[in-house]
């Protein structure tokens, strides 16, 4: 391989790189997306309703969606999440792109969606609770939606009468051109003349299918005719009744039962007029109850041949009650019933959240009586006259829980299970029931909106334990809208036995108890023989004992019962020994150690002839130890040292030597060392030239004697 093309190709790769990376998604960003479109096959008609589901990139920014060219829905992403919903906008049919575009980033997501050519009939009804009665003309809307643009469309429009007739007429409707969106749209009557084969009418009851195209099956709809002006109606209210192709020298029987008990309650014997048309009026009596009734009408002589049957409601009002206890607060799951006093019917709602059941009642008295899991506990006559709301006042109190110690210090994070018992109203039978709850911040629980005559049982716990004994039972509490009831929780000897290292009892000790989930702080002092009794508050408590400001031991003791704790402070009155050596470890004796304990206190030792100094009663933490020879003496060692046992601790002085009971500085020792041997030199080459010298003389003086 040319070693020369290697750099070329790694800086290739490098400016590749460094021109896509702006291209490329970073984590989490991939884009607008679009994941779900409803209807899923992808395919509608002109004002179907669609909706989407998908992202975008922006946190809740804002989003747009468009139907090909169409913005159909706008809005904040929550989050990253798109959920939004449109209909289909009036256009020719073909496919067309669903958009969902980023307006920050203005990126975009797309899906394709299928618009086909609908064909509508489409009878125009009366306002609600009205209807068609027999012999009215019925307008029909003829339309083509998504259809091909400036195009003429034409329509097979069949009326089928109800069954059993299911007579078929048929009428060509020639629409207009259709617009520039593939829109072409036409009215028409029902019945008209121009419908084959002729005499088209509405003179039957029930139900008109009508088509677009029966043959090629496009298009259905339906339209309802009776012979009655309304489908429902209220107490004192009056139902007209018309209906058409009777023979005017006939008599019928018009009835009137009701569906659930059968009873009738109105008959009467009608003859048509010269048009052959019947008609009567009854007027809903006070007694009607809730439900619905059977319409009918019977000719003696020659029956239709469709026979005039229908029915007709009479629904109550809606009416909302709402449950308040005896301090004015909402009560919900309170069963209400309202009994009628006209029809002696009974019916039932429960309270929501806010307090209120919704019952239809019709106009006139109902006696209200308020449930509290089957007791009765209260009640109220109401005059129905419309829609409306009442409010229903229940003997209902709030049993306010107070939980307190012996000093009147309020005690959180109580658990309190409370069982109740009583007699239920209707049946008279023996029910129990339970409710739990736990004190707050200020000791305080409230079992809201509970009767006051009824026994209840209250057990009271901390950690599981349960401290009130034989448990509070309360029964026929005040009627009013609070009741208070106060547990006591009670108090637990504590008897301490503080000891020290060697198991001996340590006086004047400082003990501090703190309940962690109550706040409850206790103190207190060992006599001589290192006791102390603490009547403490039922509960957990974290134990510290303390030499002055020196912390000997902490633990966790608990007070559910009396009992004695023994307490041993491992870190109290134990022997340390500081062993004092010199440069070549040899102990030093006499020296001076300080040793400076966790609470401040001092104390001092000199240092045996093994070169130790020994200190007892010490207590146990960090502390300082500091050894000098004297105290004029400016050196000194120091050592900082955390100690909880008994323990020996060397301190080196490396500036002395010690010379059996002579300690002299390490530089002293130094210069004699050095010096004593140059001097003994020094002397020895002294005396030896002093010596040659002597000789040399000696023998100078015989050769000066042997010449002479």
């Amino acid at each position: 391989m040319n070693t020369k093309s290697l750099p070329v190709a790694v800086l290739i790769v490098a400016v590749t790189f460094v021109l896509i990376s702006p291209i490329l998604p970073v984590m989490g960003q991939i884009g607008s997306q679009i994941d779900q479109v409803f209807p899923t096959e992808q395919k509608g008609v002109v004002g179907q309703p669609v909706s989407l589901t998908g992202s975008i990139d922006s946190r809740n920014g804002t989003f747009q969606i468009y139907f090909g060219s169409f913005l159909v829905a706008t809005g904040s992403a929550q989050d990253f999440s798109v959920s939004a919903g449109f209909r289909i906008p009036e256009t020719p049919a073909g496919t067309y792109a669903i958009t969902l575009r980023d307006v920050l980033l203005n990126n975009n997501a797309t899906k394709d969606f299928t618009v086909d050519t609908a064909y509508i009939v489409d009878p125009i009804v009366p306002s609600a609770l009205a209807q068609f009665q027999e012999g009215s003309i019925v307008v029909l809307n003829v339309s083509v939606t998504g259809g091909k643009a400036n195009t003429a469309y034409s329509s097979n429009v069949t009326v089928t009468l109800p069954s059993p007739l299911n007579t078929n007429y048929s009428r060509l409707v020639t629409l207009p051109t259709s617009n520039q969106k593939g829109t072409a749209t036409s009215q028409i009557n029902f019945p008209d003349s121009l419908f084959d084969p002729s005499g088209s009418l509405t003179d039957f009851a029930g139900s008109y299918k009508v088509y677009f195209n029966l043959s090629q099956s496009l298009g259905s709809n339906q339209f309802l005719v009776g012979f009655t002006n309304l489908t429902q109606y209220h107490r004192g209210q009056t139902v007209d009744i018309r209906a058409i192709g009777y023979q005017q020298n006939d008599t019928t029987t018009v009835t009137i039962k009701n569906q659930e008990s059968g009873a009738t309650m109105y008959t009467a014997n009608v003859s048509p007029n010269s048009a052959g048309t019947v008609i009567a009026e009854w007027t809903v009596p006070s007694s009607a109850a809730i439900g619905s009734y059977d319409v009918s009408i019977t000719a003696h002589a020659t029956p239709k041949l469709a026979p005039d049957q229908q029915n007709i409601t009479v629904p109550g009002y809606h009416t909302r009650i709402r449950v308040i206890d005896l301090s004015g607060i909402p009560v919900p799951q309170i069963v209400v019933e309202a009994n009628d006093a006209a029809t002696n019917k009974t019916y039932s709602g429960t309270t929501e959240d806010d307090g209120r059941a919704i019952i239809n009642l019709e106009s006139g008295q109902h006696a209200l009586t308020a449930f509290w899991k089957d007791l009765g506990v209260g009640g109220k006559s109401v005059n129905v006259v419309g829609e409306g709301e009442f409010d229903l006042s229940v003997e209902l109190t709030n049993l306010e829980i107070t939980v307190k110690d012996r000093n009147g210090l309020l005690i959180p994070y109580v658990n309190l299970g409370i069982t109740y018992h009583y007699l239920t109203t209707k049946n008279s039978q023996q029910r129990t029931g339970t409710a739990a709850g736990q004190t707050d911040v200020s000791g305080m629980f409230t079992l809201a909106s509970t009767p006051p005559e009824i026994s209840y049982t209250i057990n009271a716990s901390i950690y599981g334990v349960t401290f009130n004994g034989g448990n509070d039972t309360l029964s026929n509490l005040p009627v009013k809208p609070v009741s208070a009831v106060t547990i006591l929780c009670p108090s637990r000897s504590l008897t301490f036995s503080i000891i020290d290292y060697n198991r001996n009892p340590i006086s004047d000790a400082r003990l501090e108890l703190l309940e962690s989930s109550a706040g409850i702080f206790y103190g207190a002092t060992t006599g001589t023989n290192g006791s102390v009794t603490v009547e403490a508050t039922f509960g957990k408590y974290r134990a510290r004992v303390y030499s002055g400001s020196v912390l000997l031991n902490e633990t966790l003791v608990d007070a559910f019962t009396d009992h004695q704790i023994d307490v041993q402070c491992s870190l109290y009155n134990f022997q340390i020994t500081v062993k004092v050596s010199d440069f070549f470890g040899q102990p030093i004796s006499s020296a001076n150690v300080r040793l400076l304990e966790p609470d401040g206190t001092v104390q001092s030792e000199k240092t045996q002839n093994d070169g130790a100094a020994i200190f007892s009663r010490v207590v146990g933490g960090d502390m300082q130890i500091t050894a000098f020879v004297s105290e004029t003496d400016d050196y000194y060692e120091s050592r900082r040292i955390k100690v909880d046992s008994p323990s020996t601790i060397q301190i080196r002085m490396g500036r002395y030597i010690a010379l059996g009971s002579l300690v002299i500085q390490t530089s002293l020792f130094v210069t004699i060392v050095i010096i004593l041997p140059v001097i003994a030199i020094f002397l020895f080459i002294e005396m030896n030239r002093m010596r040659k010298a002597k000789q040399q003389k000696a023998k100078t003086a015989a050769r000066n004697a042997g010449s002479k």
